[in-house]
């Protein structure tokens, strides 16, 4: 077949109109909702986030682009907390693809403000803000930022928790254009030591373009288990030493990039 017929193949057109649907997918290395506990004052934490896509899309978003089929993702995050409604931090990231080995992922830094829960009760409100830069084989714009919002309720008993997340590319072809990935969380504590609950994450579009419509949106809904104290989050301001959140994850939409995952954060305070 010549290369012409190849490239107008009709099996071509889609895989290229799947591709270019999914330049602004949800975030494959941080698969978390972000709640509101903060590290105290000078206090140092590590998280490691690890997932593995059971199976996903074989087919590059753009050129260069790894795709998620049997990827394995890590992302290594060292915090500190500053005062009682600021905590800094940084993501090290690395992937393992079948065919490129292990490779590095990029870096973000953050900082996490959060209202103190002596002033909101059992609601809670904050704000995540992050900048970093990725290789092209994660994403294509390269350098990008993202501003996460955290909006909730927790009563010891019930977790609800929004993460209405929006950013935007600082480089690349679509750079400064806003894009739209919610999240949310809710939980049960068994108060046994566990909570079991479901996690939600999207990646809706541009908001510039009107979003996608929702047969090229990417949406995944995670079965999850989370190591809780008995009491809840609003009477251990202290933090616990260890974190646990397991999941397994099953994308709604065919785009989605991985159709099956498995994903864990571990943590510990010092």
């Amino acid at each position: 077949m010549s290369t012409c017929a190849k490239f107008a193949s009709p099996a071509f057109a889609s895989a290229l109109l799947l591709a270019t649907s999914l330049t602004h997918a949800m975030d494959r290395f941080e698969i978390q909702v972000y709640e509101p506990e903060l590290n105290r004052p000078g206090q140092l934490a590590l998280e490691l986030h690890t997932n593995y896509t059971l199976k996903g899309s074989t087919t590059p978003d753009y050129p260069g682009h790894i795709p998620p089929n049997h990827v394995g993702r890590m992302t290594l995050e060292p915090a500190l907390g500053v005062t009682e409604w600021l905590e800094l931090g940084a993501y090290l990231q690395m992937m393992v693809s079948p065919d490129g080995g292990a490779q590095w992922g990029g870096w973000k830094g953050r900082g996490k403000f959060v209202v103190p829960t002596r002033l909101t009760g059992r609601f809670f409100f904050g704000i995540n803000a992050e900048i970093g830069k990725v290789p092209s084989r994660v994403e294509e714009d390269g350098w990008a930022n993202e501003f996460r919002p955290l909006i909730g309720y927790d009563d010891g008993w019930v977790l609800i928790d929004v993460n209405p997340i929006f950013g935007y590319a600082l480089s690349g072809p679509d750079k400064f254009k806003v894009d739209i990935e919610p999240a949310g969380k809710v939980t049960v504590n068994t108060q046994k030591g566990f909570a079991l609950g479901a996690e939600y994450y999207s990646g809706l579009g541009l908001l510039s373009r009107g979003l996608s419509p929702w047969s090229r949106q990417e949406h995944m809904l995670f079965a999850v288990f989370d190591l809780k104290d008995p009491k809840g989050a609003l009477e251990e301001e202290e933090g616990g030493e260890w974190e646990l959140n397991v999941g397994v994850g099953r994308a709604l939409t065919e785009i989605t990039g991985p159709q099956w995952i498995v994903k864990s954060v571990v943590g510990r305070s010092f």
